[in-house]
Protein backbone atom coordinates (compact mmCIF):
# COMPACT_ATOMS: atom_id res chain seq x y z
CA UNK A 1 0.00 0.00 0.00
CA UNK A 2 2.61 2.21 0.69
CA UNK A 3 5.18 1.83 -1.92
CA UNK A 4 7.23 5.26 -2.00
CA UNK A 5 10.15 6.50 0.79
CA UNK A 6 10.01 3.10 2.10
CA UNK A 7 12.64 1.72 -0.51
CA UNK A 8 15.78 2.65 -2.33
CA UNK A 9 15.68 4.65 -4.74
CA UNK A 10 15.76 2.35 -7.47
CA UNK A 11 13.03 0.26 -5.64
CA UNK A 12 11.28 3.62 -5.77
CA UNK A 13 11.83 3.97 -9.30
CA UNK A 14 9.83 0.60 -10.24
CA UNK A 15 7.31 0.81 -7.94
CA UNK A 16 6.46 3.94 -9.35
CA UNK A 17 6.03 2.90 -13.02
CA UNK A 18 4.40 0.30 -12.35
CA UNK A 19 1.42 1.30 -9.95
CA UNK A 20 1.92 4.49 -11.17
CA UNK A 21 2.29 8.18 -9.26
CA UNK A 22 -0.37 9.74 -7.25
CA UNK A 23 -0.92 12.87 -8.26
CA UNK A 24 -0.87 15.68 -5.60
CA UNK A 25 -4.39 17.14 -4.88
CA UNK A 26 -5.36 20.53 -5.14
CA UNK A 27 -4.33 23.03 -2.79
CA UNK A 28 -6.60 23.65 0.28
CA UNK A 29 -8.93 20.79 -0.26
CA UNK A 30 -8.43 19.42 2.45
CA UNK A 31 -6.24 21.00 5.61
CA UNK A 32 -3.53 18.08 5.27
CA UNK A 33 -0.63 19.30 7.91
CA UNK A 34 2.52 20.45 6.07
CA UNK A 35 4.24 17.13 7.89
CA UNK A 36 1.94 14.51 5.81
CA UNK A 37 2.59 16.47 2.45
CA UNK A 38 5.06 13.99 0.97
CA UNK A 39 2.43 11.01 1.35
CA UNK A 40 0.69 12.47 -0.98
CA UNK A 41 2.85 11.21 -3.53
CA UNK A 42 2.46 7.39 -2.31
CA UNK A 43 1.42 5.23 -4.98
CA UNK A 44 -1.53 2.95 -3.50
CA UNK A 45 -1.19 -1.33 -4.91
CA UNK A 46 -4.90 -1.52 -6.56
CA UNK A 47 -3.90 -4.28 -9.18
CA UNK A 48 -2.82 -8.10 -7.90
CA UNK A 49 0.59 -7.07 -10.00
CA UNK A 50 1.25 -3.96 -7.88
CA UNK A 51 0.47 -5.97 -4.88
CA UNK A 52 2.62 -8.64 -5.38
CA UNK A 53 5.20 -6.33 -6.63
CA UNK A 54 5.17 -4.81 -2.63
CA UNK A 55 4.50 -8.50 -1.11
CA UNK A 56 8.01 -9.50 -3.13
CA UNK A 57 9.66 -5.98 -2.22
CA UNK A 58 8.97 -6.49 1.26
CA UNK A 59 9.75 -10.28 1.61
CA UNK A 60 13.14 -9.87 2.92
CA UNK A 61 12.42 -7.74 5.63
CA UNK A 62 11.94 -9.48 8.39
CA UNK A 63 15.49 -11.00 7.91
CA UNK A 64 16.98 -7.64 8.51
CA UNK A 65 15.56 -7.27 12.34
CA UNK A 66 18.34 -7.38 14.35
CA UNK A 67 18.81 -7.02 18.31
CA UNK A 68 20.21 -3.43 19.87
CA UNK A 69 21.09 -2.01 23.26
CA UNK A 70 17.60 -1.71 23.65
CA UNK A 71 16.00 -4.76 22.15
CA UNK A 72 16.42 -8.66 21.61
CA UNK A 73 14.67 -9.43 18.12
CA UNK A 74 14.13 -13.52 18.13
CA UNK A 75 12.47 -14.91 14.71
CA UNK A 76 10.04 -18.21 15.17
CA UNK A 77 6.78 -20.24 14.99
CA UNK A 78 3.96 -19.55 16.77
CA UNK A 79 0.88 -21.77 16.03
CA UNK A 80 2.71 -22.08 12.80
CA UNK A 81 3.10 -18.56 11.85
CA UNK A 82 6.15 -16.63 11.56
CA UNK A 83 6.82 -14.94 14.11
CA UNK A 84 9.52 -11.82 15.28
CA UNK A 85 9.46 -11.21 19.30
CA UNK A 86 11.42 -8.25 20.57
CA UNK A 87 12.11 -8.29 23.79
CA UNK A 88 13.29 -5.60 26.19
CA UNK A 89 17.01 -5.04 27.53
CA UNK A 90 15.55 -4.38 31.07
CA UNK A 91 14.28 -7.95 31.06
CA UNK A 92 15.66 -10.47 32.17
CA UNK A 93 16.66 -13.61 30.12
CA UNK A 94 13.84 -15.27 31.23
CA UNK A 95 11.38 -13.47 32.86
CA UNK A 96 7.61 -13.91 32.34
CA UNK A 97 7.04 -10.21 31.12
CA UNK A 98 3.73 -8.01 29.53
CA UNK A 99 3.48 -8.53 26.16
CA UNK A 100 2.26 -6.63 23.13
CA UNK A 101 0.18 -8.52 20.80
CA UNK A 102 1.25 -6.22 17.49
CA UNK A 103 -0.65 -6.83 14.24
CA UNK A 104 0.18 -5.38 11.61
CA UNK A 105 -1.99 -3.69 8.73
CA UNK A 106 -1.90 -3.69 4.99
CA UNK A 107 -5.60 -4.48 3.58
CA UNK A 108 -4.94 -8.31 4.35
CA UNK A 109 -2.78 -7.82 1.36
CA UNK A 110 0.84 -6.10 2.02
CA UNK A 111 3.28 -7.42 4.22
CA UNK A 112 4.79 -5.35 7.45
CA UNK A 113 6.47 -2.50 6.19
CA UNK A 114 9.10 -0.59 7.82
CA UNK A 115 6.77 1.75 10.55
CA UNK A 116 5.42 -1.67 11.46
CA UNK A 117 8.68 -3.16 12.36
CA UNK A 118 9.66 0.68 13.93
CA UNK A 119 6.73 0.77 16.23
CA UNK A 120 7.59 -2.92 17.21
CA UNK A 121 10.92 -1.20 18.70
CA UNK A 122 10.06 1.53 19.99
CA UNK A 123 7.31 -0.15 22.33
CA UNK A 124 9.97 -2.99 23.13
CA UNK A 125 13.37 0.18 23.68
CA UNK A 126 10.78 2.25 25.77
CA UNK A 127 8.32 -0.29 27.98
CA UNK A 128 9.77 -3.72 29.75
CA UNK A 129 8.20 -5.79 27.91
CA UNK A 130 8.08 -8.26 25.04
CA UNK A 131 6.49 -7.43 21.03
CA UNK A 132 5.01 -10.55 19.66
CA UNK A 133 4.50 -9.87 16.15
CA UNK A 134 3.11 -12.50 13.63
CA UNK A 135 3.63 -11.98 9.88
CA UNK A 136 0.45 -13.78 9.04
CA UNK A 137 -0.55 -15.11 5.62
CA UNK A 138 -1.89 -12.82 3.00
CA UNK A 139 -4.68 -12.37 0.46
CA UNK A 140 -5.33 -13.03 -2.29
CA UNK A 141 -3.51 -16.76 -1.39
CA UNK A 142 -5.51 -16.85 1.69
CA UNK A 143 -8.84 -15.02 2.15
CA UNK A 144 -10.27 -13.70 5.05
CA UNK A 145 -11.58 -14.75 7.63
CA UNK A 146 -8.13 -17.04 7.50
CA UNK A 147 -6.34 -14.12 8.95
CA UNK A 148 -8.86 -13.47 12.06
CA UNK A 149 -7.90 -17.32 12.36
CA UNK A 150 -4.21 -17.30 12.80
CA UNK A 151 -4.40 -14.50 14.67
CA UNK A 152 -7.16 -16.10 17.23
CA UNK A 153 -4.77 -19.31 17.50
CA UNK A 154 -1.28 -16.86 17.57
CA UNK A 155 -3.16 -15.90 20.82
CA UNK A 156 -4.53 -18.67 22.53
CA UNK A 157 -0.84 -20.27 21.81
CA UNK A 158 0.57 -17.39 23.78
CA UNK A 159 -1.85 -17.88 26.81
CA UNK A 160 -1.35 -21.54 27.03
CA UNK A 161 2.17 -21.97 26.27
CA UNK A 162 3.32 -18.18 28.03
CA UNK A 163 6.28 -20.13 29.73
CA UNK A 164 7.79 -20.96 26.12
CA UNK A 165 7.69 -17.40 25.48
CA UNK A 166 8.40 -15.98 28.95
CA UNK A 167 5.64 -13.65 28.79
CA UNK A 168 2.87 -13.34 31.63
CA UNK A 169 -0.78 -14.66 30.35
CA UNK A 170 -2.55 -12.03 32.47
CA UNK A 171 -0.81 -8.68 31.10
CA UNK A 172 -1.42 -9.28 26.90
CA UNK A 173 -2.54 -6.59 25.18
CA UNK A 174 -3.60 -6.53 21.56
CA UNK A 175 -2.59 -3.43 19.41
CA UNK A 176 -3.22 -3.54 15.43
CA UNK A 177 -3.75 -0.42 12.72
CA UNK A 178 -5.64 -0.19 9.72
CA UNK A 179 -6.63 -3.64 9.13
CA UNK A 180 -4.21 -4.90 11.90
CA UNK A 181 -6.86 -2.82 13.57
CA UNK A 182 -9.82 -5.35 12.35
CA UNK A 183 -7.71 -8.44 13.53
CA UNK A 184 -7.43 -6.94 16.81
CA UNK A 185 -10.43 -6.33 17.56
CA UNK A 186 -11.75 -9.32 16.15
CA UNK A 187 -9.33 -11.44 18.22
CA UNK A 188 -11.28 -9.40 21.25
CA UNK A 189 -14.58 -10.62 20.07
CA UNK A 190 -13.25 -14.05 19.10
CA UNK A 191 -12.00 -14.73 22.60
CA UNK A 192 -15.38 -13.37 24.08
CA UNK A 193 -17.38 -15.56 22.26
CA UNK A 194 -15.21 -19.07 22.32
CA UNK A 195 -14.69 -18.12 26.52
CA UNK A 196 -10.91 -17.63 25.97
CA UNK A 197 -9.68 -15.29 28.31
CA UNK A 198 -9.43 -11.48 26.93
CA UNK A 199 -6.61 -9.76 26.61
CA UNK A 200 -5.74 -6.96 28.98
CA UNK A 201 -6.94 -3.69 26.76
CA UNK A 202 -6.72 -3.48 22.82
CA UNK A 203 -5.52 -0.59 21.08
CA UNK A 204 -6.71 0.24 17.72
CA UNK A 205 -5.01 2.55 14.95
CA UNK A 206 -7.15 4.12 12.04
CA UNK A 207 -8.79 0.67 12.34
CA UNK A 208 -10.92 -0.79 9.94
CA UNK A 209 -14.32 -2.17 11.30
CA UNK A 210 -16.73 -1.93 8.67
CA UNK A 211 -17.22 -4.04 5.79
CA UNK A 212 -20.50 -2.27 4.83
CA UNK A 213 -18.67 1.16 3.49
CA UNK A 214 -21.52 3.35 4.02
CA UNK A 215 -19.87 6.17 6.55
CA UNK A 216 -19.75 9.97 5.87
CA UNK A 217 -15.99 9.77 5.75
CA UNK A 218 -16.55 6.74 3.15
CA UNK A 219 -18.56 8.96 1.11
CA UNK A 220 -16.49 11.81 1.47
CA UNK A 221 -13.07 10.91 1.34
CA UNK A 222 -13.14 9.65 -1.73
CA UNK A 223 -9.23 11.20 -3.01
CA UNK A 224 -7.03 11.40 0.17
CA UNK A 225 -3.77 10.50 0.31
CA UNK A 226 -2.98 6.55 1.21
CA UNK A 227 -6.77 5.33 2.16
CA UNK A 228 -9.79 6.22 0.50
CA UNK A 229 -12.65 5.03 -1.15
CA UNK A 230 -10.97 3.95 -5.11
CA UNK A 231 -8.11 2.07 -3.00
CA UNK A 232 -10.42 0.24 -0.47
CA UNK A 233 -13.18 -0.78 -2.81
CA UNK A 234 -9.78 -2.13 -5.04
CA UNK A 235 -8.75 -3.94 -1.84
CA UNK A 236 -12.07 -5.50 -1.10
CA UNK A 237 -11.94 -7.11 -5.11
CA UNK A 238 -8.47 -8.20 -4.69
CA UNK A 239 -9.66 -9.99 -0.96
CA UNK A 240 -12.46 -11.82 -2.87
CA UNK A 241 -15.95 -9.54 -2.16
CA UNK A 242 -18.26 -12.38 -2.69
CA UNK A 243 -16.03 -14.46 0.18
CA UNK A 244 -14.80 -12.15 2.24
CA UNK A 245 -17.86 -9.26 2.16
CA UNK A 246 -20.59 -11.52 2.25
CA UNK A 247 -21.47 -12.00 6.39
CA UNK A 248 -19.65 -10.34 9.45
CA UNK A 249 -18.49 -12.86 11.20
CA UNK A 250 -15.48 -11.22 12.73
CA UNK A 251 -14.62 -9.23 9.28
CA UNK A 252 -17.22 -6.29 10.30
CA UNK A 253 -16.57 -5.70 14.42
CA UNK A 254 -19.51 -2.85 13.84
CA UNK A 255 -21.81 -5.19 12.43
CA UNK A 256 -21.77 -7.28 15.70
CA UNK A 257 -24.68 -7.94 17.58
CA UNK A 258 -22.90 -6.96 21.13
CA UNK A 259 -19.94 -5.19 22.50
CA UNK A 260 -20.53 -6.06 25.56
CA UNK A 261 -17.82 -7.83 27.98
CA UNK A 262 -14.96 -6.40 25.86
CA UNK A 263 -11.46 -4.90 27.00
CA UNK A 264 -10.59 -1.36 27.31
CA UNK A 265 -9.82 0.28 24.49
CA UNK A 266 -7.82 2.71 22.87
CA UNK A 267 -9.09 3.91 19.41
CA UNK A 268 -6.89 6.48 17.14
CA UNK A 269 -8.43 8.46 14.18
CA UNK A 270 -7.06 10.05 11.28
CA UNK A 271 -8.74 12.93 10.36
CA UNK A 272 -8.58 12.85 6.48
CA UNK A 273 -9.22 9.02 5.87
CA UNK A 274 -12.10 7.32 4.41
CA UNK A 275 -11.87 4.85 7.74
CA UNK A 276 -12.29 7.91 10.16
CA UNK A 277 -15.75 7.30 11.08
CA UNK A 278 -15.39 3.51 11.82
CA UNK A 279 -13.05 4.77 14.96
CA UNK A 280 -15.76 6.89 15.74
CA UNK A 281 -18.44 4.47 15.43
CA UNK A 282 -16.67 1.43 17.52
CA UNK A 283 -15.29 3.82 20.07
CA UNK A 284 -19.16 4.95 20.69
CA UNK A 285 -20.70 1.65 20.86
CA UNK A 286 -17.84 0.09 23.14
CA UNK A 287 -18.58 3.20 25.44
CA UNK A 288 -22.25 2.04 25.31
CA UNK A 289 -21.65 -1.41 26.46
CA UNK A 290 -19.95 -0.26 29.37
CA UNK A 291 -16.43 -0.34 28.21
CA UNK A 292 -13.33 2.27 29.09
CA UNK A 293 -12.63 3.63 25.55
CA UNK A 294 -10.16 6.47 24.86
CA UNK A 295 -10.63 8.32 21.68
CA UNK A 296 -7.73 9.93 20.17
CA UNK A 297 -8.97 12.02 17.15
CA UNK A 298 -5.61 13.21 15.48
CA UNK A 299 -5.64 16.34 13.21
CA UNK A 300 -4.20 17.19 10.42
CA UNK A 301 -3.24 13.95 9.57
CA UNK A 302 -3.65 10.73 7.36
CA UNK A 303 -4.06 6.81 7.29
CA UNK A 304 -0.67 5.66 8.39
CA UNK A 305 0.52 9.18 9.18
CA UNK A 306 3.56 7.98 11.57
CA UNK A 307 5.00 7.01 8.25
CA UNK A 308 6.53 10.56 8.25
CA UNK A 309 8.11 10.10 11.54
CA UNK A 310 9.79 13.01 12.23
CA UNK A 311 6.65 15.11 12.69
CA UNK A 312 5.76 16.63 16.10
CA UNK A 313 2.62 15.29 15.46
CA UNK A 314 3.80 11.52 15.21
CA UNK A 315 6.21 12.15 17.99
CA UNK A 316 3.30 13.09 20.25
CA UNK A 317 0.87 10.35 19.18
CA UNK A 318 3.33 7.63 19.54
CA UNK A 319 3.90 9.13 23.29
CA UNK A 320 0.09 8.57 23.47
CA UNK A 321 0.12 4.93 22.11
CA UNK A 322 3.39 4.12 24.83
CA UNK A 323 1.43 5.61 27.59
CA UNK A 324 -1.75 3.27 26.97
CA UNK A 325 0.26 0.31 26.59
CA UNK A 326 2.58 1.03 29.44
CA UNK A 327 -0.71 1.44 31.28
CA UNK A 328 -2.73 -1.30 30.72
CA UNK A 329 -0.15 -3.76 31.86
CA UNK A 330 -0.16 -1.71 35.10
CA UNK A 331 -3.92 -2.13 35.81
CA UNK A 332 -5.73 -4.53 37.72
Amino acid sequence: MLGIHLFPDLTNFIFIKVVGRLHPHKEGKYAIHPDFKKLEYIPVAKTLFSVRLVQFLAHGLPRRETSSDAFTVRKTRIAGVKTLIYSSAALAKDEAAPCLLWIHGGAFLLPALPYHYRFAKLVASRIPCRVIMPLYDLAPDLVPPAQQEEICSVYSALKAEHARYHIDPDRITVAGDSAGGTLAAALCLMARDRQIPLPRAQALFYPSLDVRMQSDSMKTYTDVPVCNTASILAYCKLCRPDEYYGSNDYRSPLEAASLEGLPDAYIETAEFDALHDDGISYARRLKEAGTDVVLNETKGTVHAFEIAKESSITRKVMEQRIDFISHSFRKM
